[in-house]
């Protein structure tokens, strides 16, 4: 060892020897962690977990300062081989702080990777008679991570005696780089239930941050039905307007409103959280404002006024009323890091207001907080908005919605609906446009689809990080669990439980989504994080005998839902998270309404309807191949939801054998949740045939694709009867996540009401339903596949990563089939929505199996990147698309060299 390089881990191993007595108890670890560093708050934080895990585990933890080594141990005359046996360092500090981490890292002791937030955990070689941990961040978050997982580790720590041993070096930098929980205020009942609960706060932030979310998004005015509607009044009253309240509301609740959300923003601050604050809606003029409750109407018609809205806010002071309102919201909450705005009709106002009321607002943002992040949500934002607010040197950002308002797979859509491809109401549209002038914000609405039941799936988290990615722009936001709790709920209804009390395990409803902010957080900040970070929490929690099938139940069940949303079983009138609850609603209050379901991807996905035209136009000719496809068909996503229903239950069956005295609340709740889910995928595995079957007795009018169809619905029936049995009454049976009229409330069993009348009236249609055999039924209709996943052709494409712009652009495939390939097609466009693919056939090279097309050099526009995915089909019959979507992106993107351009 150099002399730096031991001089650099003596200095690591600073022991305070002048405090020690002989009496002293022999387990303590010193620190080295200079004072300027060591008062950042999320430093004390990280800091302070470290010291609470060590405490736990025997140990004391206390903090030395600058004195060298040498010249304490002369002052004490202690031969310094006689303390082998009990001493512990740290050394740990943030780069650039002139400390003794900057001495490791240039003496090459520890790699720190040179990015906000980065952290570096290393134990140098042993020296004479201390072990050293050197404990590294590229900045003070960075440092409290390090911290933290030192801490998180030390609690799993078997032995005491070595509180260390299962720390391990570590070099880690975000891989997404920002990472944000929203949270929306729906209800003012069920919202200050927590707003006013600091100890509830003060976990849900240990929460995030033990997980490493670094921003949390508080929205005002999400159809709220004119609560926070606009949110000024709710803090305070706007001199100059005294005719601008909040109905229900006080001066001194104003005062406990300011002081609240300020020591929110402080308690999120001190664990390196940053907090936005989404300011949604700018004047109520009901509509869709309302959130589609249904009883709004009544206090209107009785002349009366409607509790907890804004009354004041006219077409005439809007403007005036905002820009003084706003500025005085930016002084009242000083530390806040970001401004998110709705910018379109939703959000209030009028089309010909909006141009004018966001010049104002920009130019006043401008003047009072230049610095401060403002984020403009993509949906129906026109670019003259947008370029002002650039023009004016706002620090801007973009939003969008990643898949709708509901949770679809882990990718942005091969193509969206052809209703809303144009009008940026959802996906990247066509703002990915170059020479880039701002980052977009890639936010996940989970909250329109998992609502209730656990979810949490690594693998969907890892491919959601690649996913955001794109127009080099790492930054996502996901909702919280039970995001739309008491949305629409009248105002003088109680905030409902989620379980009875006697099912319960949990103080606050949030900590039972523990794993949900596990994934998100720790795999958006590094996806190559290990699985022993979750597996030792279930271990703790249910047992190491039963931890390895509830987590692979938890994971597979997870997958269920973004399934249903992207596929054919999805109606695309399910798109508003105030609409569609995959989780809970049948997607279709009868069997005619489901067969007429879209899907939510519909270049990936082929339509019940589609599949009808399909399998009739095969029939009707001698080849069979009058109809083909290379989408994913109904029965093969069909089997897919089959296999996944059995896995799932294969994993709960393990779990249930194994877990013996570990059983308690938390472990039925758990497997409860993922046989639910189950009992879903089985459901719509049934109803998807059961649709193909209706569509083609719509089209063939053959009685027998009726009575198959019946048949089949029975199997899907049964199984939600099955889900109602196994949901029993573990969840309140008046789940109110949403509007009413629009069954976002209640329970399952209220479905099973309607599809059990459904059924009925099949059965009447079919004159009688025993009619046929189920023999007579295979030989007269139409038969679904067996395999989710057709195994030919296969496809081995070129990802090409650049392209040159103006000049033709080669793409080639491997294509393999036991049967001649009769179709293969380069599918490509620009990368904006807006755009429908081009096709290009793509023809033999005369190597084996080779196909090639050339992409024409002028399509290839510097002001869009490219991309294009490859599909085959076979003389069989069969077709293929490549990427496979169940693997990665079901497209290549390629990013053209532009030279300077960013």
């Amino acid at each position: 060892m150099s002399a730096n390089l031991r001089s650099v881990v003596l200095l690591a191993s600073l022991v305070f020897l002048p405090t020690l007595r002989a009496a002293e108890p022999p387990r303590t670890v010193w620190i080295n962690l200079d004072q300027r560093t060591a008062l950042l708050p999320p430093v004390q934080h990280g800091y302070n977990k470290l010291r609470d895990a060590l405490n736990e585990r025997g140990w004391n933890l206390r903090a030395l300062g600058e004195m060298r080594l040498e010249d304490q141990v002369k002052l004490r005359g202690i031969d310094p081989q006689n303390l082998s046996s009990f001493f512990w360092t740290i050394a740990a500090g943030v780069h650039g702080s002139d400390s003794v981490v900057d001495s490791a890292i240039r003496s090459g002791i520890i790699s720190l990777p040179n990015a906000a937030e980065s952290l570096a955990i290393k134990f140098p070689p042993p020296v004479e008679f201390t072990k050293s941990l050197v404990i590294a961040g590229s900045d003070a978050r960075g440092l409290m991570y390090a911290l933290l997982d030192t801490a998180e580790r030390v609690s799993w720590a078997k032995d005491a005696s070595d509180p260390f041993s299962e720390v391990r070096d570590v070099s880690e930098s975000p891989h997404i780089r920002e990472r944000s929980l929203s949270v929306y205020t729906m209800n003012r009942a069920y919202w200050e239930s927590r707003f006013y609960d600091e100890r509830y706060w003060t976990r849900y932030f240990d929460t995030l941050t033990a997980n490493r979310f670094n921003k949390f998004l508080l929205v005002f005015g999400y159809e709220n039905g004119g609560f926070l509607a606009p949110c000024y009044p709710y803090f305070f009253d706007t001199p100059g307007y005294p005719g601008v309240r909040m109905r229900d509301l006080t001066p001194e609740q104003q005062r406990k409103n300011i002081a609240a959300l300020n020591r929110l923003i402080e308690l999120a601050h001190t664990r390196g959280i940053g907090v936005a604050v989404g300011i949604w809606d700018h004047i109520y003029r009901g509509g869709v404002q309302t959130g589609g409750n249904d009883w709004e109407k009544e206090f209107v018609a009785a002349g009366q006024p409607v509790p907890n809205t804004v009354t004041g806010v006219t077409t005439q002071n809007l403007n005036a009323y905002t820009l003084a309102s706003l500025e005085k919201f930016l002084t009242t909450f000083p530390a806040l890091d970001e401004i998110q705005f709705r910018i379109h009709e939703e959000s209030g106002l009028k089309r010909e207001e909006m141009d004018g009321f966001w010049r104002e607002v920009f130019t006043m943002a401008k003047r009072v907080a230049p610095k401060l992040l403002f984020e403009a949500r993509a949906k129906g934002t026109p670019d003259g908005v947008i370029n002002t607010a650039l023009d004016l040197g706002v620090n801007l950002r973009v939003e969008t919605k990643f898949w709708m308002e509901q949770m679809g797979l882990p990718f942005h859509p091969t193509h969206v609906n052809p209703q809303n491809q144009r009008d940026r109401r959802h996906g990247y549209a066509d703002l990915l446009r170059y020479p880039k002038r701002y980052d977009m914000n890639w936010r996940l609405w989970n909250g329109g689809t998992a609502r209730v039941l656990l979810w949490a799936d690594p693998d969907y988290v890892r491919r959601y990080g690649d996913a955001a990615q794109l127009y080099d722009s790492p930054i996502w936001d996901v909702n919280e669990p039970l995001a739309t709790k008491m949305e629409a709920q009248r105002p003088d209804l109680p905030v409902f439980d989620l379980m009875p009390e006697k099912y319960r395990y949990y103080d606050y409803e949030f900590e039972r989504y523990w794993h949900f902010f596990q994934v998100w957080g720790r795999l958006g900040y590094n996806p190559k994080t290990p699985q022993e970070v979750w597996m030792r929490e279930f271990e703790r929690r249910f047992g190491a005998a039963a931890a390895p099938h509830v987590a692979a139940a938890q994971h597979r069940a997870s997958q269920v839902l973004p399934m249903l949303v992207a596929s054919s079983c999805y109606p695309y009138s399910g798109f508003p998270t105030t609409r569609g609850w995959a989780e809970r609603q049948a997607l279709g209050a009868s069997l005619e309404a489901y067969s007429k379901n879209t899907g939510t991807d519909t270049e990936l996905f082929e339509s019940f309807e589609a599949a009808s035209r399909r399998i009739l136009a095969a029939s009707s000719t001698s080849s069979g191949q009058g109809g083909t496809t290379a989408k994913r068909t109904p029965d093969q996503t069909a089997r897919w939801l089959d296999e996944t229903a059995d896995a799932i239950l294969a994993s709960v069956a393990a779990a249930e054998k194994s877990i013996g005295a570990k059983r308690g609340n938390e472990f039925d709740a758990t497997i409860t949740d993922a046989k639910i889910l189950a009992q879903l995928a089985r459901f719509h595995a049934r109803r998807s045939i059961a649709a193909v079957h209706y569509n083609l007795f719509k089209r063939g009018q053959k009685l027998a694709e009726l009575l198959a169809a019946t048949y089949v619905s029975r199997d899907a029936v049964a199984a939600w009867r099955e889900l109602v049995a196994i949901a029993g009454d573990r969840y309140a049976f008046d789940l109110a996540m949403g509007a009413r009229p629009h069954s976002l409330c209640g329970h399952w069993r209220d479905e099973l009401v309607r599809l059990e009348h459904d059924l009925k009236d099949l059965e009447a249609q079919c004159c009688p339903p025993d009619a046929a055999t189920e023999q007579e039924l295979k030989n007269n209709t139409w038969q679904p596949t067996t395999v989710s996943t057709p195994p030919w052709p296969r496809i081995e494409g070129a990802r090409l990563a650049t392209a040159k712009p103006g000049a033709p652009l080669r793409v080639t495939a491997k294509i393999t089939s036991p049967s001649p390939i009769v179709s293969a097609r380069l599918r490509y466009r620009h990368v904006t929505q807006f755009e429908d693919y081009l096709a290009l056939d793509m023809k033999p090279t005369g190597q084996p199996g080779e196909f090639a097309a050339i992409v024409p050099g002028e399509f290839l526009n510097p002001q869009w990147d490219f991309m294009y995915f490859i599909e085959a089909i076979d003389q069989a019959g069969r077709g293929r698309m490549w990427p496979d979507f169940q693997q990665e992106a079901p497209y290549v993107i390629v990013k053209l060299a532009r030279g300077g351009a960013r």
